[in-house]
C-alpha cells in the first residue's frame, strides 16, 4: 500500500522536478507515478536517468499518446502498441515499479454501435498487452475510462462489470474521477471485484468533464468513499492524477498526503 503522486502534475516538462521532491520525503509510503510516454525519444530517456535516482515507492503509467488500444490487426498503429508496451514493461521490471497501467482506448464514440465495432479488438490487444506484463512478471491494471459529455464509452458500466467476468485474471486501478462521469457504481463493482482492485487514480470534477481537479474540488466526496476503500482494498494503492491546472502549493499537497493517510491508511 502506497500513496503516489502522478508527474502528470506538472507536465512532461518538470517531471524531474516532481520526482526530486517526492524522494527527497524519504517516505517509504510516498512515492511517484511516472508516464512512460515512448512517442517521445528525449523524454524517454530522461525518464531513464531519473529512475536510478528513486528510492521511493513507483508506478508507470502505461503510454496513451500516440497508441490506440483498438489498433486494427497487422497495422502500424498495433505494432507500435505493442512495441511501445514491450520497453514500457521491460523498464517496469528492470526497475521493480509497483504496476503499470493501460488504458484500453484513447477514443470516444457518437454511437453505441461505433463502440460494439472497437470493442472486440480492444480486448484481443488488451490480452496480448496482458501477455507481455505475465511473461514480463510486471502487474498490469487497466483503467476505467471517461465517457465525454454526450458521446459514448467504449464500454457501458454494465459492460465494464462484464469483461471482468469474462476475463477473471484481470486485474484493475479504478479512476475515480472517470467513474463519477459515468455513473459506475464502485459499491458494487468493488463488493464483486475488490480482490483484484490493486490502485485508484484520485481526483475529481463536476460530473460533466475529465477535470482532474483536486480530491476536494468536484461533486465527488472522498471523506465518504473512504469507508468504502477500507471495507473493500484496504490495501490498494492510491495515485492523486492531477493535471498542471491545480496550482496548489507544497504545503497545500502535503496537506492532502495527511488526509488520505490518515482517512485511508489508517486502521
Amino acid at each position: 500500500m502506497a500513496l503516489l503522486v502522478s508527474s502528470l502534475i506538472k507536465g512532461m516538462q518538470e517531471v524531474h522536478t516532481v520526482a526530486a521532491k517526492i524522494n527527497a520525503l524519504r517516505n517509504n509510503q510516498i512515492g511517484l507515478e511516472l508516464i512512460a510516454f515512448t512517442h517521445d525519444e528525449a523524454y524517454w530517456q530522461n525518464l531513464q536517468t531519473i529512475l536510478p535516482t528513486l528510492t521511493c515507492p513507483v508506478t508507470f503509467h502505461g503510454p496513451y499518446i500516440k497508441t490506440e488500444g483498438t489498433a486494427s490487426d497487422g497495422s502500424q498503429e498495433q505494432a507500435f502498441l505493442v512495441k511501445s508496451y514491450k520497453k514500457t514493461l521491460a523498464l517496469a521490471k528492470h526497475f521493480k515499479v509497483r504496476h503499470v497501467v493501460y488504458h484500453m482506448t484513447q477514443l470516444n464514440f457518437s454511437t453505441s454501435k461505433e463502440a460494439d465495432t472497437l470493442r472486440p479488438q480492444a480486448e484481443k490487444n488488451a490480452l496480448t498487452i496482458m501477455s507481455l506484463a505475465k511473461n514480463a512478471g510486471v502487474p498490469l491494471l487497466i483503467e476505467n475510462l471517461p465517457c465525454p459529455y454526450e458521446r459514448m464509452p467504449l464500454y457501458t458500466n454494465e459492460q465494464y462489470f462484464d469483461f471482468f467476468a469474462r476475463y477473471p485474471k484481470t486485474q484493475s486501478i479504478i479512476d475515480v474521477g472517470h467513474a463519477h462521469m459515468t455513473g459506475l457504481d464502485l459499491q458494487a463493482f468493488l463488493a464483486t471485484y475488490g480482490d483484484r482492485i490493486k490502485a485508484y487514480h484520485f481526483h475529481n470534477n463536476y460530473g460533466k468533464k475529465d477535470e482532474h481537479n483536486d480530491i476536494f474540488a468536484g461533486t465527488f466526496s472522498y471523506r465518504v468513499f473512504a469507508a468504502l476503500f477500507k471495507q473493500y482494498t484496504p490495501h490498494a494503492d492510491i495515485v492523486l492524477e492531477y493535471e498542471p491546472h491545480v496550482q496548489l502549493s507544497w504545503e497545500e499537497l502535503q496537506d492532502r498526503f495527511s488526509f488520505i493517510l490518515e482517512n485511508y491508511f489508517s486502521v
